[in-house]
Order: C-alpha cells, then sequence, then structure tokens
C-alpha cells in the first residue's frame, strides 16, 4: 500500500469514487490548488497525489455536486466559505485519517503474523510432544528386551551347565558299572553258554556245550579231552 503523500490515481479515484478520466480532468482544471506531482501535464505519467490534494479533490467533488462551474469552483477554492475549517487542518486530519488506516493495516498484519507464529508453536509442540512419547515407548521396550535376552543368557548358561552335570555324572556311572565289571572278572571266571541249532541236538543231549572262559589273569584251561571212541563190540557164537 502506498502512504499518504504518494497515492497513485487509480487509490485517489477509488477513494473519491469517481472514475480515473474525472480524477485526470479535475488534475487539469485545478492544478494552482494541487501540488506539482499530481498537477503534471497532460502525457506525463505517474501522477502522485498527497493527502492534501486528495482533500483538495473531496471539496472539488462537494462543490461541483451542488451544480457549480469550473470557474465557479475555482473561486470558491480562492475563497473557502467561513464556516469550512482551514486548509491546514483539513489536510491534517487527512493526513490523521490515512495514518490511523494504515496503522490499523499494519497493526491486522502484525496480529495475522502473531496468530501464524502461535499456531505454529502449538504445532511444533504437539509434535514434540509425540516425539517424546514415541521415544519413551522405544525406551521402555529396549528395556523388555534387555531384561528378555538377559533372561535367555540365564536359561542357556543353566541348560549348559545341567548338559555339563548330566555327562560328567554318566561318564562316572559308566566307569563305575566298568571298575564293577573287571572285578567281577578277576575274582570269577565268566561261564557262556553257546547254543547250538538243532531240535534233536537239544534232545539228545547235544544241543548245547558249556564253555568256561578263564579270567584275564589266571592261565587258560585246557579243553577236557573227548571221550575216546569204543566201538561196538562184534557179536561172538552163540553160547
Amino acid at each position: 500500500m502506498s502512504d499518504g503523500n504518494n497515492m497513485p490515481p487509480h487509490e485517489v479515484a477509488a477513494r473519491l469514487d469517481i472514475s480515473p478520466s474525472t480524477l485526470r480532468r479535475w488534475s487539469e482544471e485545478f492544478a494552482p490548488f494541487l501540488t506539482e506531482q499530481a498537477s503534471s501535464p497532460p502525457g506525463k505519467s505517474h501522477r502522485r497525489y498527497s493527502a492534501q490534494d486528495v482533500a483538495v479533490l473531496q471539496q472539488v467533488k462537494a462543490l461541483m455536486s451542488e451544480g457549480l462551474t469550473y470557474e465557479q469552483v475555482r473561486q470558491r477554492l480562492h475563497a473557502p466559505p467561513p464556516d469550512a475549517p482551514p486548509a491546514g487542518l483539513v489536510a491534517a486530519g487527512e493526513v490523521s485519517a490515512v495514518a490511523m488506516t494504515v496503522l490499523s493495516e499494519t497493526i491486522d498484519e502484525l496480529r495475522q503474523g502473531q496468530l501464524s507464529v502461535l499456531n505454529s508453536q502449538a504445532a511444533n509442540r504437539e509434535l514434540m510432544g509425540v516425539l517424546i512419547q514415541d521415544n519413551f515407548n522405544l525406551k521402555e521396550e529396549n528395556a523388555r528386551l534387555r531384561e528378555r535376552m538377559l533372561d535367555l543368557e540365564r536359561q542357556m548358561s543353566r541348560l549348559r551347565r545341567d548338559e555339563i552335570a548330566r555327562r560328567e555324572a554318566l561318564r562316572q556311572e559308566f566307569e563305575a558299572k566298568l571298575m564293577e565289571i573287571r572285578e567281577v572278572a578277576t575274582r570269577n571266571p565268566i561261564t557262556v553258554l553257546q547254543n547250538r541249532a538243532g531240535c534233536l541236538g537239544s534232545l539228545f543231549g547235544g544241543g548245547s556245550t558249556v564253555q568256561t572262559i578263564p579270567a584275564p589273569d589266571a592261565p587258560p584251561s585246557r579243553p577236557p579231552a573227548a571221550p575216546a571212541h569204543i566201538p561196538p563190540r562184534p557179536p561172538g557164537p552163540p553160547e
């Protein structure tokens, strides 16, 4: 927005509620009462109006609405009515009104910017709260996982100790049985029954033989001598 001393033609026309062509014609007709920037000659663009120019043009509009001609309006501008406030006061009041408008708009923009900042801060606080909660949940989850891993390590260590103890017990039991077998074999020979197949051999006593295995330290015993075969006696002469 332009300041109060540098208003473009379209803004002044909108303020006075007149067309740009009417503003241009008034600026030419009443150039002696306007500033140099507002009363530039035809063909020169970029006119700019001050607050005092706007006040003069407002007087022109009021007088033109009464049906006065351009000449009559110029005469009235040269000699303002007694009840009219001085031109300096009118210009000062116009400047004050423009300044108040600018100040109000600036305050509104500052308020909007402050609201945007507050909304952004609220969103950032909400996001920070979510991040803190997620971090807290991750810490709890990590603590549970760490406790679970320690529990599994304790269980595996206990299983390893039980396995070692079981193997040691089996080894001791095996060695005890082996020593027992050795002692028994040293004190007494071991009798082994060897089975032989055949039903007839079992009926006539020839189905099995008993073999005596000597002790490891005793000399081996000789097997019993087989009985001498006695041929059957031939029949003799009858008595």
